[in-house]
């Protein structure tokens, strides 16, 4: 296995940088070693395609070869900057793409479409790419940066599960006493019976699930458990909103990371369409499932920016008991309403992967039976 600080010292020689990421696990002893040991050279913007946006600015500003790390999913979030922007420009950039799904290995579904066609889609958008390995990372590197000075376009450094040996973020212990799965068997069972559920990708929905299992209610609450698509669980609360009887409630339940990655979603609540709309997010700081790393959500007021995007009710909660009290009041009032939950940046035992036991095409039928 390879160090992270041996392949940032070898980025070193050839001037790369700034760091711009969106986590993966894979790529989380990289992520891990910058903000444990160059913290001023990493930047974590919300998504994969602001990422290029940001690497692009760096690029013409200082002349540096910037450095995105993004996951193979999230390279299909950056395909318009990068063809529509980079390409044309003749702006280069180092991306670093974890290979999930890789075909052979085993991998959560979320992960298999663009795992199986990675290569395909690095080729067919003109990409140059190398797959790092570890007897030829000083090659492998040398190859893409003489590539990448040449050409001056971007290219792919391609990170297999496994390359890194593991390295561990600290960060400062969390102020809020709510945990995450206390919360989430608050919010379900003030909606039990009367709500449909929309929950986002990692921690949440796997929490959900096995808090319904525990209470013996799994089978009989329409609950979406959405195991890829990050940023997209309110859209699809949006679109149920407007499409079930509005005397039932969608509950979002999102994350931080998740909410910020396609917050403009926020801007289209407010069409008189989402009165039975309630969107919480539960908001530990970090991106949970994919090792802690930071979001940027203490930098930022969700109430505020609720409030600006027309949400009729708009609240936060830190303290349990007082959520606990309140909650089933909140989901009585008509929306959209937003619910700012601070949660403990610590993630207790999330349970199995719900794809041990559903197909999403299972979940999908499942939830659209019981919407019936």
């Amino acid at each position: 296995m390879i160090q992270a600080g041996n392949l940032i010292s070898e980025f070193d020689k050839y001037g790369f940088g700034p760091y711009i990421e969106v986590p993966c696990s894979i790529l989380g002893p990289i992520i891990a070693n910058l903000i444990n040991k160059r913290p001023e050279e990493l930047i974590n913007p919300t998504n994969e395609a602001i990422a290029m946006g940001i690497a692009s600015g760096s690029f013409m500003a200082t002349g540096k070869i910037p450095v995105v790390l993004m996951q193979n999913s999230g390279l299909c979030n950056a395909l318009n900057s990068i063809t529509s922007l980079n390409q044309i420009y003749d702006i280069p950039i180092l991306m670093m793409i974890s290979w999930r799904g890789e075909p052979g290995a085993k991998d959560a579904p979320e992960h298999l479409v663009v795992g199986e066609r990675m290569k395909q889609l690095l080729e067919v958008f003109d990409i140059p790419y190398v797959v790092l390995s570890e007897d030829r990372l000083k090659e492998d590197i040398v190859r893409l940066a003489e590539i990448v000075e040449e050409q001056k376009r971007p290219v792919a450094l391609i990170i297999r599960h496994g390359l890194f040996e593991k390295e561990d973020i600290v960060l400062p212990d969390s102020p809020h006493t709510m945990y995450r799965d206390e919360a989430i068997n608050i919010i379900i069972d003030a909606g039990i019976g009367k709500s449909f559920f929309v929950t986002t990708n990692g921690f949440i929905s796997r929490e959900a699930f096995n808090d319904l299992t525990g209470k013996g209610e799994e089978d009989k609450n329409p609950l979406f458990y959405m195991l890829g698509s990050m940023g997209h669980a309110l859209p699809v609360g949006m679109g149920l909103a407007r499409g079930i009887n509005a005397d039932k409630k969608i509950i979002v339940l999102d994350g931080d990371g998740g909410c910020l990655m396609h917050s403009g979603a926020m801007a289209s609540v407010n069409d008189g369409n989402c009165k039975n709309l309630v969107h919480i997010v539960l908001d530990n700081s970090v991106y949970g499932s994919t090792g802690g790393q930071p979001t940027i959500s203490g930098k930022i007021d969700f109430k505020k920016i609720a409030s600006g995007c027309g949400y009729k009710n708009v609240f936060r909660f830190n303290d349990p008991e007082k959520m606990k009290g309140e909650l089933p009041r909140i989901l009585d009032e008509d929306g959209p309403t937003f619910v700012h939950v601070r949660v403990n940046s610590v993630s207790r035992e999330a349970g199995p992967r719900i794809s041990t036991k559903y197909s999403c095409k299972d979940i999908k039928e499942r939830f659209m039976e019981k919407l019936k």
